[in-house]
């Protein structure tokens, strides 16, 4: 695995939007869905923003994440799956409080309908095997997950 700093230069962009109800948020949720899409396929640098507090969750554990965090990744490798769905993911070592190494493997899921799903899995760092029951996140976009892309 590589690791890069990425440096922003230009104007950042929000991408997502959110607060509309009925038919245009339809069409803005769409707009959004291909607008990402664009950016993607364009090679353009898109960072995705993640705000956990602002979405549903499920799965073992605190339905709530404590304290309130948000978090970003540069998004390098995507796929599109059957024209509605971006799928893109993140693997990450990360400490707990006890000091153990975990390996959080963060799995996105961008749906034309205007909603993400968020899943985190926790793994051994040395079987890959899962050390605790996975979170899912099911956001809106523009509220618990947006994107920002920059320009050159």
């Amino acid at each position: 695995m590589s690791w890069k700093r990425h440096v922003v230069t230009g104007v950042t962009l929000v991408i997502f939007g959110g607060g509309l109800t009925g038919a245009n948020a339809q069409n803005t949720e769409m707009r959004q869905y291909e607008q990402l899409r664009k950016y993607l396929f364009a090679g353009a640098s898109v960072t995705a923003v993640f705000t956990p507090d602002k979405c549903k969750s499920t799965g073992v554990g605190p339905t709530k994440v404590t304290p309130t965090s948000s978090g970003g990744i540069a998004i390098q490798d995507f796929m599109e799956i059957g024209g509605n769905t971006l799928a893109f993911a993140n693997p990450h070592l990360t400490l707990r409080p006890t000091g153990e190494a975990v390996l959080e493997l963060v799995q996105y899921r961008v749906h034309s309908t205007g909603t993400a799903s968020v899943k985190v899995s926790f793994l051994s760092p040395t079987t890959y095997k899962p050390i605790q029951e996975a979170h899912t996140f099911e956001c809106q976009l523009g509220l618990g997950l947006n994107f920002r892309h920059s320009d050159s």
